[in-house]
């Protein structure tokens, strides 16, 4: 790395002045010649507001659609409908010979009797036994 000096003024200076004396000892016909190829190469590059967006639309469509995509894949699923000819399954029973019901444990979890009862003075003395 270079190291930065406080002196740039005078850098840019003394880099204008040898600039300004080199183009003094350049003949007026490769003066002319640079001239012209640089006037050449302006008319022949593609203008500065010709970006294609094409590339642009292209680009933003294959992102929205690799998102849509992605996003699709954390949808629940919904369940498939299964086959005429196949039957469901029972429910499983539990060991003491008793089916489960899950909407009878569904209704002590959304009782809010039940945690007033847990709240509530005679519940504490059967937590402790």
């Amino acid at each position: 790395m270079n190291p930065h000096t406080c002196d740039d003024g005078g850098f840019d200076a003394q880099a204008r002045t040898l600039h300004r004396a080199s183009l003094a000892q350049m003949s007026p016909q490769a003066m002319a010649r640079l001239r012209a190829a640089r006037h050449e190469a302006q008319r022949a590059a593609p203008a500065s507001g010709d970006a294609r967006p094409w590339r642009w639309l292209t680009a933003t469509a294959f992102t929205a659609v690799l998102a849509v995509g992605v996003g699709l894949q954390f949808l629940p699923q919904a369940p498939t409908p299964s086959s005429p000819g196949v039957t469901t399954p029972a429910p499983l029973a539990s060991t003491d010979g008793e089916t489960l019901d899950e909407t009878a444990a569904g209704t002590l979890e959304e009782d809010p009797d039940l945690y007033l009862w847990l709240a509530s003075a005679e519940a504490q003395p059967l937590a402790m036994e």
